[in-house]
């Protein structure tokens, strides 16, 4: 059976289209390392918003979909805090865990 997965990421005004469009392609490469078969992104263009964070979880629990993929967890929220608060938001309304490419060490 194939396993969804879809994509999050923060993309500030100031970073360059190639970058982000660099940063898609090392996503989907790294959720289809996992086995998942990627779908799509969802994504957050101002700082502290989260409507693309809502849209995300109501396409997860919509489709059954259990895998996110982040570049990292800082995609999801600078604070340590928040970023455990929406890992567990993700696990409770929709099941679903997040990969992050890089981890919290960096």
């Amino acid at each position: 059976m194939t396993q969804l997965a879809y994509g999050y990421m923060r993309v500030p005004a100031h970073v360059p289209d190639h970058k982000v469009r660099g940063l898609e392609r090392a996503v989907v490469r790294y959720a289809r390392s996992l086995g998942l078969d990627f779908v799509s992104f969802f994504f957050e263009f101002h700082c502290g918003a989260r409507e693309g964070f809502d849209e995300l979880v109501t396409e997860l629990v919509r489709t059954g979909a259990r895998h996110v993929v982040v570049p990292s967890l800082r995609h999801l929220a600078l604070n340590v805090r928040l970023q455990d608060l929406m890992q567990e938001r993700l696990e409770q309304d929709a099941g679903a865990q997040v990969h992050a490419m890089r981890h919290r060490t960096e």
